[in-house]
């Protein structure tokens, strides 16, 4: 068995086609991955486009090293498995576009036909320009010519469908690959027509850049094609949040109508009945029908913080305070507590108002919630400090304290530190982290149990702006 002398062109060549082939193994075990995650039939297809590519690249450049004396079993076998990958590659990719768009696979039977002809055709192919021209670089420049028409038919179709078709999110991604299958048609075409000339020619050189430009396009696809599936799932997921967001709004605000209404007949109830034992009852059901209207007014905050979009104002801090303490003012024990603040014309900074007011509003509402007003001098203390590169505002407190046990999770969604003698929906401080993440800032808490409760909120500078 002897070997074709290796040039250095050839030599290009073949790493050429060797690292295409590995960054399709690489590609295919990207998307495998992904198609799991996702469970996306597309991605599945996508997935095994690129081994069909990976197994087109190994067999061309295995081909280099064949010569077509004493290897032509090897020859026209790697040519047809060559010819064959190059297909079936177009056929998958558009195959996935296909499944994206409507959302369903492609059938069985048609998908089984379509191999079927691609196999007659790959062999076709070989028939046809496979015999012995008398030098095995013709040979391989009438295949490599004929397996470029048709993927780069179908790249250029490809190309059109993703950049318009509106199931495709209209993003970077999306224009890249979109950028990227027109491009790698039209080098496609361009090959096709430098292996026309060369063979026209009877010249057996090779341009120097053959398969390089291929490598490049083809790394950039794989990444597009991450970029754009990255793109494409976070758009869903802002989609199916603010769904879930206005559902849980709407639901919120349904709810709270029949617990008023059950509300008032209680109170007719207990109005009504003579009888002790159903008053008691009654006020059984008053109490819990509180708590689950106090639970659905926390819902309610929470996806009202969710959905409404950033306003940034300039605030100032001596109002919002007022402002929240009104809302407060009347709640269990509020009149017992001191509320110690300075007030300064200095208190100002930029960020939203209702956010604010509803980190505010819990933070002060909890601190009554939970305060010991049987003690000595109860107090709440609000400190408000700004300087050049953030402000800061506490909220203390010599109220009940939380249990060192119970420091982690305080800000978990239904999570109470307190016994259940305390009104409460454990929603409170959750609601002040979710909206101190909308308005880029920080919250942190200490706190001694039977002794108080310091937090403090961090907002930097960067986020809002400063006002002098």
């Amino acid at each position: 068995m002897t070997f074709p002398e290796i040039t250095e062109v050839t030599a290009r060549l073949v790493m050429a086609y060797l690292a295409q082939c590995l960054l399709g193994v690489i590609m295919f075990f990207i998307f495998r991955h992904f198609s799991k995650i996702y469970i996306r039939r597309f991605l599945r297809a996508w997935s095994r486009s690129w081994i069909a590519f990976a197994v087109y690249s190994l067999c061309t450049a295995l081909l280099f090293f064949t010569t077509p004396d004493d290897q032509l079993m090897l020859q026209l076998f790697l040519s047809f498995f060559a010819q064959l990958g190059s297909y079936l590659q177009v056929f998958l990719i558009l195959s996935g576009n296909y499944q994206l768009v409507f959302e369903r696979p492609i059938k069985r039977r048609v998908n089984n036909i379509i191999t079927l002809i691609f196999i007659v055709l790959s062999c076709s192919v070989l028939l046809v320009f496979g015999r012995d021209t008398g030098s095995s670089t013709e040979n391989f420049l009438l295949l490599t010519g004929t397996r470029t028409l048709i993927p780069a038919a179908g790249y250029m179709f490809a190309g059109f469908v993703v950049w318009s078709n509106l199931k495709f999110t209209q993003g970077f991604g999306q224009k890249l690959l979109a950028s990227t299958f027109i491009l790698f048609s039209l080098d496609q075409l361009i090959y096709f027509a430098v292996a026309a000339y060369h063979f026209w020619k009877r010249d057996p050189s090779l341009p120097n850049y053959f398969g390089l430009i291929d490598l490049l396009l083809i790394a950039v696809m794989g990444l597009a094609m991450v970029m754009w599936l990255l793109e494409n799932e976070r758009e869903k997921l802002d989609h199916a949040n603010k769904e879930l967001d206005s559902f849980l709004y709407s639901t919120s605000h349904d709810l709270r109508a029949p617990i008023a209404s059950i509300l008032g007949l209680t109170y007719l109830g207990k109005a009504e009945l003579q009888e002790e034992r159903a008053r008691t009852f009654m006020g059984l059901i008053e109490d819990r029908i509180r708590k689950l209207d106090l639970v659905v007014a926390d819902i309610l905050s929470l996806a009202r913080t969710k959905k409404l979009e950033l306003r940034i104002d300039r605030i100032d801090f001596d109002e919002l305070l007022e402002d929240t303490i009104v809302d407060v003012r009347f709640n269990k024990g509020a009149s017992a507590i001191s509320l110690i603040y300075e007030k300064s014309i200095q208190n100002h900074f930029q960020s939203d108002y209702h956010q604010m007011k509803v980190i505010l509003g819990n933070l002060i509402s909890n601190a009554v919630k939970y305060h010991n007003v049987n003690q000595e001098s109860p107090y709440i203390k609000v400190l408000f400090t700004k300087t050049a590169d953030h402000v800061e505002i506490s909220v203390e407190d010599n109220g009940q304290g939380i249990p060192k046990e119970s420091m982690s999770k305080v800000f978990d969604m239904f999570y109470r530190a307190s016994s259940s003698t305390v009104e409460g929906t454990g929603l409170g401080l959750y609601i002040v982290q979710e909206a101190l993440a909308k308005i880029k800032g920080k919250i942190s808490v200490k706190s001694e149990f039977g002794k108080g409760s310091t937090f403090t909120i961090l907002l930097e500078h960067g986020h809002f702006n400063q006002t002098t």
